[in-house]
């Protein structure tokens, strides 16, 4: 019983650990960096990675239709 508590426990902090998104800075920009968008992405889970919501990243980065993201483009995000 306890080896599957602790199983259970490890898959669970690996799926938090594999949701976050990292990002790429840009030097120009300080707080701001560059996510590319991958196959499965939608943009309230990077918008929750990222600590924005989905209508500023919508707004940052022009996209007219938050609720359909092309994968392979890169947008602008929060990034320390």
């Amino acid at each position: 019983m306890r080896t599957a508590s602790l199983l259970i426990s490890l898959a669970a902090f690996a799926g938090m650990a594999a949701a976050k998104r990292g990002c790429r800075p840009d030097p120009a920009n300080p707080g701001q960096g560059f996510y590319l968008i991958v196959q499965g992405d939608v943009l309230k889970s990077i918008a929750a990675d990222f600590g924005t919501t989905v209508d500023e990243l919508a707004k940052t980065n022009n996209i007219p239709q938050p609720d359909f993201i092309k994968t392979g483009t890169t947008i602008v995000v929060p990034c320390p």
